[in-house]
């Protein structure tokens, strides 16, 4: 009998998920629903202030596939973008050169936000420098600490940053969050992969409200698994256990490559990270 695993992603990259995890489809059963939805509506305004402004900043940071796609949207009809140089995340680099056709100065070895700090700091490029970080604003949750936290390392080396909202994160709406919910009372899932610490939180509040404050206990029995260390830290601040966390995560095909090396937790044997 296949397990059945629950993703949380965002419907915007849902499908590469899913795909990555094809590969395993006679021994895991995969369910989708959706915590976060994305739109770019209300982040025009920041949008274009930076595009008007690119020669004030010295490196733009866009932290998703998702910001990315923004600028695109709001820019595509400049060919200009100035002296600024761009730095994406791991493989969101293919997409910036696809949609834009930048090529970034450097790719950081770790594909996370801190992991472009790291490389800032090991290359001495960030003291004294303007930087635009571009990623989501939030509506009807909490932020998870990923960009705050990036922001104060940023400062910590000497930058000068300043945050542009690309696009609109919110909860999905409850009612679809409780078809999750109801898969876990019934005992209908084996276990949960996270990819973002957005889909925590959402997660998180949604089965509060619906079960209570100690609404967590229910997760007991299911194992509960992240894309990196970053969506897992997020994880144990709201008190949610981490059963899982993939050391693996410059794409999705490392995430699913990594559950299934976990053979003794349940899951699916391949302990390579692909690049």
């Amino acid at each position: 009998m296949n397990r059945k695993l629950l993703i949380t992603a965002p419907m915007h990259y849902s499908q590469r998920l899913l795909k990555a995890f094809e590969r395993y489809k006679d021994r895991v059963d995969v369910l989708h629903i959706p915590m976060v939805e994305s739109t770019f509506d209300n982040t025009g305004e920041q949008m274009r202030e930076l595009r008007d402004n690119l020669d004030k900043y010295d490196f733009v940071i866009p932290l998703s596939r998702k910001a990315i796609e923004s600028m695109h949207f709001h820019w595509h009809n400049r060919k200009e973008l100035g002296s600024a140089r761009f730095l994406a995340i791991g493989k969101d680099n293919d997409r910036m050169r696809e949609l834009m056709g930048i090529e970034p100065p450097f790719v950081s070895t770790e594909p996370s936000p801190m992991g472009i700090a790291k490389e800032l700091e090991r290359r001495d490029m960030a003291r004294g420098k303007r930087m635009a970080v571009v990623g989501p604003a939030f509506k009807g949750m909490e932020e998870p600490r990923t960009v705050p936290d990036f922001l104060d390392e940023l400062e910590r080396l000497g930058a000068k940053t300043k945050r542009f909202g690309a696009y609109l994160n919110m909860p999905t709406e409850l009612r679809l969050r409780k078809k999750a919910y109801e898969l876990i009372k019934n005992k209908d899932l084996t276990g949960i992969a996270f990819t973002s610490g957005s889909e925590v939180v959402a997660f998180s509040d949604g089965l509060k409200e619906v079960y209570g404050k100690d609404a967590h206990h229910l997760l007991g029995e299911l194992t509960l698994c992240y894309l990196g260390p970053y969506t897992a830290k997020q994880a144990n601040l709201i008190g949610l256990k981490t059963d899982i966390v993939s050391t693996c995560f410059n794409s999705f095909d490392d995430f699913t490559a990594y559950l299934a090396e976990n053979e003794k937790r349940g899951w699916l044997t391949d302990k390579t990270c692909r690049t």
